[in-house]
């Protein structure tokens, strides 16, 4: 027997709400109800629970970010998917700080959409390939705070940024350039980075400049 998937969107626009129902009419396995009023929805499901909870991120009663939280707060194995026409990865961080299950653009297919709510109904968590571009820089951040950066240091930083070649940086340090060139295989070693762009762009986020 195929397993049903109950899934309630929440959307404020109801032509956008309608749109969104309808690209699963033809897939009997899911069903799909709606709700326009983000207000509603806790009462609502107090009496009749879903599996997985489409929810539009901007809403003028209450945003979808707020009600993903309090639905979470009822229903402990609610999965929650994030649906929005912003740049997706503005909420990257809100994955990890609310559980998110899974996070969609309103300009993605019918067919992503779909494989997304049924690989979150057999529990996976769906996200973008970027998403690990982002843990990667969160970490680096979280490394990055316990970085003390001598002088020589932060001026070789401050040199790179500045767009200084190793032979420029090697005379205005007053070294040989093959020194400077292991200084900054030390620095980036440092920094946990691969590049001079990446050095700087770190360096920038965390002031070390």
């Amino acid at each position: 027997m195929k397993h049903l998937i109950t899934m309630l969107i929440v959307d404020d626009h109801p032509i956008v709400l309608e749109g969104t129902k309808n690209l699963f009419q033809e897939n009997d396995d899911i069903i799909i109800d709606t709700e326009s009023d983000a207000t509603c929805v806790i009462q609502r499901i107090k009496n009749k629970p879903y599996d997985i909870y489409l929810i539009d991120i901007n809403m003028p009663l209450e945003n979808g970010i707020n009600l993903a939280r309090n639905i979470k707060a009822f229903q402990s194995n609610a999965a929650v998917i994030l649906y929005t026409g912003d740049d997706i990865t503005d909420y990257y961080p809100l994955i990890l700080e609310r559980k998110i299950e899974g996070i969609l653009a309103k300009t993605a297919s019918k067919e992503q959409i779909l494989r997304t709510v049924r690989a979150i109904a057999n529990g996976e968590i769906v996200l973008p390939k970027n998403f690990l571009d982002f843990l990667d820089d969160k970490f680096k951040l979280q490394d990055a705070k316990d970085i003390h950066l001598n002088e020589k240091e932060k001026k070789i930083l401050r040199l790179i940024a500045e767009g200084h070649t190793n032979k420029a940086i090697a005379i205005e340090l007053n070294i040989p350039q093959r020194t400077t060139e292991r200084y900054l295989t030390q620095l980036f070693s440092l920094l946990n980075v691969d590049s001079r762009t990446e050095a700087v762009n770190l360096a920038e986020r965390m002031n070390l400049l």
